[in-house]
């Protein structure tokens, strides 16, 4: 199995602004269920480009200028916020389509999240979607509040020595590469998490993927990450979302996570 990282979609939004720069995993499970279901989630999308930048008229620069503009003032988060509840587990009707993505919680915010529970905690999936949903919403107060707290610093060095500009920057491009994607504004509405594949024999898949920090940030952030953090787990993550149009489609499949739990909270790196 080729790595894949969350680090690496970083790097690609530092490059090209969008996750097709990454390695992705061979296509199976939910990778080609774009239109399973239909509409997944009740909350409407957030508007940042509009029908102005929508479809057709998409222009990946326009749209990531607006989120610049949203964002200017927006202040890092000093905590993260109560992350809400989920629904009760929903079995979908046997032989449609959606049922073969499998069983699902309803978050408050109307994302189908799939994931055992006796493997990942709610808190973990409630965290990644608060992740993931701060994207469509440029909400990068939201982001930070998901992100392991030495990472936003180290990363503002990294960005400013090697590239000139700072996390926004790059917040701007993952938020207007993922509308492009989208060709416009969009809203997120499954979530899928799964153990991912072990990689390396004999080398943990957590130890591979916090060395990959440290050729970024120097020698000895891994090991300061694992002293900092309560428990380190790792996972494989699928994300679909549904365009201004209504409909469908994946957004990310089969990328490497790692999330740092600190103080009972959720933290991953990217």
């Amino acid at each position: 199995m080729r790595i894949q990282k969350l680090t690496a979609f970083v790097m690609a939004a530092v490059c090209i602004g969008c996750f097709a720069g990454c390695e992705k995993k061979n296509d199976k499970k939910t990778s080609d269920k774009g239109s399973a279901g239909g509409s997944a989630a009740d909350a409407s999308a957030p508007v940042i480009g509009g029908e102005e930048l929508s479809g057709d008229n998409f222009k990946e620069e326009d749209y990531r200028n607006k989120v610049i503009e949203m964002i200017k003032d927006a202040p890092v988060a000093e905590t993260q916020s109560e992350l809400g509840s989920v629904g009760e587990i929903t079995e979908p009707e046997a032989g449609s389509e959606e049922a073969e993505l499998g069983n699902y919680r309803l978050s408050d915010s109307g994302v189908k999240l799939y994931y055992d529970e006796n493997e990942y905690p709610t808190e973990l999936m409630l965290t990644l979607e608060r992740y993931f949903t701060s994207f469509p919403a440029a909400d990068y107060t939201t982001y930070t509040s998901c992100i392991f707290p030495s990472y936003i610093e180290k990363m503002e060095k990294f960005l400013s020595d090697e590239y000139d500009y700072d996390l926004k920057t790059s917040f701007s491009k993952q938020c207007s590469g993922l509308a492009e994607q989208m060709k416009g504004d969009y809203k997120v509405t499954r979530i899928k998490v799964e153990p991912a594949e072990q990689h390396e024999e004999g080398k943990d898949n957590v130890d591979s993927y916090l060395s990959t920090l440290d050729d970024v940030f120097g020698s000895g952030y891994s090991d300061s990450v694992k002293s900092d953090s309560d428990d380190l787990i790792d996972a494989c993550f699928y994300v679909m979302g549904e365009d201004s149009n209504g409909k469908e489609s994946m957004l990310v499949s089969g990328y490497e996570i790692i999330f740092a739990v600190k103080d009972g909270k959720y933290y991953t790196f990217g």
